[in-house]
């Protein structure tokens, strides 16, 4: 099972290749091709039997633009069984830059209960955000260190910046660009596009 924290995803890969002065798609995946591309490099004979992915939801009344686009987004995302989108709506407190608030909490909490409710046999955690170690520290504690992987771009110079349980040896699958290519999703969704 691959939990991907889809905004720190996103910055990170325009971090990590030198997209930050790029048009907005760049940085965007396509959670089902993630996660079989986790799978060939080390799931194995294991099945991928879900890609959650966890976003922020803009405000309809707010931000419909926003709104539309991260819609149109989820609904490709939804079209296949094995993609799981979970939102929670962004916080307004400062109008003019919304923050993402509970996502690495509902990524937390999901990763241990799926863990000990026995739904995966090796969760791959797809993020930087270090708020995210004591779920990792908490699952190699209960189910062992195979139970836990975790993913990040690989910058063509520099360190990768993955998370890291002390003590426990946990499998890495670094992404390089090449590998980003690969799951990129190059769809402009603010662009409202007609049904014929």
């Amino acid at each position: 099972m691959v939990f991907v924290d889809y905004q720190n995803v996103y910055r990170q890969a325009r971090r990590a290749f030198g997209l930050d002065s790029e048009h907005h798609v760049h940085g965007q995946i396509l959670p089902l091709r993630l996660g079989l591309l986790l799978k060939n490099m080390g799931l194995g004979d294991r099945d991928l039997t879900e890609v959650r992915i966890y976003r922020g939801m803009p405000s309809s009344t707010r931000d419909p633009k926003g709104y539309g686009a991260a819609d149109r987004q989820i609904a490709l995302w939804s079209q296949t069984g094995r993609v799981n989108p979970i939102t929670r709506p962004l916080n307004y407190r400062q109008p003019d830059a919304p923050k993402e608030k509970g996502i690495d909490v509902q990524i937390a909490v999901d990763f241990v209960r799926l863990a000990i409710e026995g739904k995966y046999d090796a969760g791959v955690l797809f993020s930087a955000d270090t708020d995210l170690v004591p779920a990792l520290e908490a699952v190699c504690e209960l189910k062992g260190p195979t139970a836990c992987e975790v993913a990040a771009w690989a910058p063509p110079t520099g360190s990768p910046h993955i998370l890291r349980v002390q003590g426990q040896r946990l499998r890495y699958h670094y992404l390089d660009r090449t590998r980003y290519e690969h799951v990129h999703d190059s769809t402009d969704y603010s662009v409202r596009r007609r049904r014929r």
